[in-house]
């Protein structure tokens, strides 16, 4: 049990772990904030062109519809922010931060008039990081952690096409190009 709890206290104290499990946490958080007050959770959302959809810039992706939004986006979080944290632990802040802004200031700017959330556009920011930075480094290994995300996450890339189901497409396709975007920065200046 002591070993238990000395992994989850360096999950959360040491890096790189804790860029991702802090995140994660409040991914975790947000989701039961936006089950027991739903209204709280549009509240935290992007709303395009409102006021209160500024704050959702920042808050946004920490807040998920319900537990199977946070299951899909959970777990493709984890695995594609290593592999960008893989890069160093400040690229991998700056690229984070680059990829959620960006895509929030877009989707606020462009999106259509919904409450926009989950961590689905950084996701997709880390996908068009990964696949950039294997484009620009042309070093073995990124274009093998490249080659592998296109084989296991490429499918994603079906989450740019309008939808009519509540998914946020702007927010993926937003995501991507902040990604790309963020790559592009980095080994360009």
């Amino acid at each position: 049990m002591d070993q238990v709890l000395e992994f989850i206290e360096r999950l959360f104290t040491e890096p790189p772990a804790y860029y991702l499990s802090w995140p994660a946490t409040a991914m975790v958080f947000g989701t039961l904030l936006g089950i027991i007050a739903p209204g709280a959770a549009t509240q935290l959302a992007i709303v395009p062109r409102t006021g209160g959809g500024l704050l959702g810039i920042l808050t946004a992706p920490f807040v998920h519809a319900g537990f199977a939004h946070l299951a899909a986006n959970l777990p493709a979080f984890l695995v594609l922010g290593t592999l960008v944290l893989r890069h160093g632990q400040a690229p991998f802040v700056q690229v984070s931060l680059e990829i959620a802004l960006v895509q929030g200031a877009l989707v606020w700017l462009f999106g259509r008039k919904a409450a926009h959330l989950g961590m689905s556009g950084v996701i997709f920011g880390y996908f068009g990081y990964l696949m950039a930075a294997a484009w620009f480094t042309r070093t073995p290994d990124d274009l093998l952690v490249a080659g592998a995300v296109l084989v296991f996450y490429g499918g994603i890339l079906a989450g740019i096409a309008p939808a009519r189901n509540g998914t946020s497409w702007e927010g993926h396709l937003f995501g991507l190009i902040a990604g790309l975007g963020a790559a592009w920065l980095q080994y360009h200046i």
